[in-house]
């Protein structure tokens, strides 16, 4: 009795919401006005709701349209033209969750690197800056606010900026270290604003609705960070510099003299040959695409090589010589003998090409992990012996915490510019980019080596005096 009185009131309700709620098909159109190709128009109730097939959702969607037949009509014709050109209606597709538009962007970026459009550096670099988003985006108050990707707004951006100005990290993750403010919260802003340009673009990540507004274009106006005051000296002075040079022991001297007398970056001696020498007394820092290395900004470059320097090297210039110029330590004193100690640069990259063919499916990481493993093999140096060894020495002179590696290049830059030298050779030796303009293609450095010279004559001459007499009393060294 129950059953049959439930299933006449659902009867009843059918019949009285039927017409209400029945979709009635469009397909008489104004005269002149061509039906859309894609999209079907149907009129329910007081509104017209639209069908359609969205290639990217891989389903069937629906959209309402409150107005009359031409706003409908409209609308239907912006979604065809979505469909045609970019296969996705723009249409919302539900809740796009945080961790999804994350996980998407992730491997993004992978995908670029294992293309070779970014290194696997700045793969590593992004992830360390959108790990600070997922754990502002997955507090509490926020997800509660914010439980889609695509609800984000200004009022988000801002709360997120305000947690990154608030936020004490610890410098280069290390955990013992003392917790700092961040140092730079715009770098990390504008990962999150990449991520969501790329998942609002139809070519890209094609994951928001149509009209969906980036909340994190524009420009930062404020931030707790403040621009270092550039007057007076480098944490690291000419007379410092100095006394490195005199406290270094053989091993350490010509890494630091190169770094000093060439403002490298502290990783490019681990990238260097001495197939780079050439007979006319320059030294080539390039990228060796063979050995899956390019340096920061993928420029090449040549430094005119001091005598000085010149022999602190030895005898490469007497002897044909081949591999690595500077090894680490261990191989140099003779404890350790790796078995592609002294292998040619030629040799190194046919072995590294041979072991990235024996993987399937390589990764610009996994190709990153066989090169330094082959450079390890060839008794190699990394940036870890070099920083080990700077903090050893510093320690020595009891210089100040704040003096670091890259101080070699802030002394480095001043002093050619004290010297006078033109900008753009300074820019050429720092490896930093020209303008864009016209008139950087017109320009050709061909007087380096004459400014090089005068302006380490004039600013550094007290380094190239000690260096000499270091290698005077190289002899007397090895015999004590």
């Amino acid at each position: 009795m129950n059953t049959r009185i439930k299933k006449k009131k659902n009867e009843n309700l059918w019949n009285k919401y039927r017409e209400k709620h029945r979709w009635i098909r469009v397909n008489d159109f104004p005269g002149g006005i061509a039906p859309p190709e894609k999209v079907r128009i149907y009129h329910q109730n007081d509104y017209y709701r639209l069908q359609f097939w969205d290639p990217s959702a891989k389903k069937n969607l629906t959209e309402r349209v409150d107005g009359d037949l031409v706003a409908a009509i409209s609308r239907a014709r912006e979604i065809d033209e979505r469909i045609k050109h970019f296969r996705s209606s723009g249409a919302s597709r539900g809740t796009l969750r945080h961790s999804y538009l994350l996980q998407q962007y992730k491997q993004h970026l992978q995908i670029r690197a294992d293309a070779g459009e970014i290194s696997p550096k700045t793969v590593t670099r992004y992830h360390s800056a959108l790990e600070h988003y997922r754990s502002f985006i997955e507090q509490s108050s926020v997800i509660a606010t914010y439980p889609s990707a695509t609800n984000v707004n200004r009022e988000l951006a801002l709360q997120f900026q305000a947690y990154l100005n608030n936020l004490q990290i610890t410098p280069n993750g290390h955990p013992n270290s003392r917790k700092r403010s961040m140092a730079s919260p715009e770098y990390v802003l504008n990962v999150v604003r990449s991520m969501y340009v790329w998942a609002a673009d139809p070519d890209g990540g094609n994951l928001m609705p149509g009209g969906f507004r980036n909340p994190y274009l524009g420009k930062v106006r404020q931030s707790n960070s403040v621009k270092p005051d550039l007057f007076g000296d480098p944490e690291i002075t000419v007379s410092m510099a100095g006394q490195l040079l005199s406290e270094c022991d053989s091993f350490q001297l010509p890494i630091f003299a190169f770094l000093i007398f060439y403002g490298l970056r502290a990783s490019e001696p681990c990238f260097l040959f001495h197939e780079n020498l050439t007979g006319d007394d320059w030294l080539k820092v390039i990228c060796l695409p063979q050995l899956g290395y390019t340096t920061k900004g993928r420029r090449d470059k040549r430094l005119p090589l001091l005598e000085p320097l010149k022999s602190l090297l030895g005898n490469t210039f007497k002897e044909e010589q081949a591999g690595l110029l500077f090894q680490r330590r261990a191989v140099y004193e003779g404890k350790e003998k790796p078995y592609l100690v002294n292998a040619s640069l030629e040799q190194l990259q046919q072995k590294y090409k041979k072991r990235c063919q024996k993987i399937l499916n390589l990764s610009a990481e996994r190709g990153l992990q066989i090169r330094d493993q082959l450079l390890q093999d060839a008794g190699g140096l990394k940036y870890d012996h070099i920083e080990h060894e700077f903090h050893r020495l510093a320690g020595q002179l009891s210089w100040p915490p704040q003096a670091t590696l890259k101080d070699f290049r802030h002394l480095f830059s001043t002093a050619m510019m004290n010297a006078g030298m033109p900008e753009y050779y300074r820019k050429y030796l720092m490896g930093h980019a020209f303008s864009k303009a016209a008139i950087s293609n017109y320009t050709h450095l061909d007087k380096l080596r004459e400014h090089f010279q005068a302006a380490i004559a004039r600013e550094f001459q007290p380094l190239v005096d000690i260096v000499v007499k270091r290698v005077a009393d190289q002899p007397r060294e090895k015999a004590a």
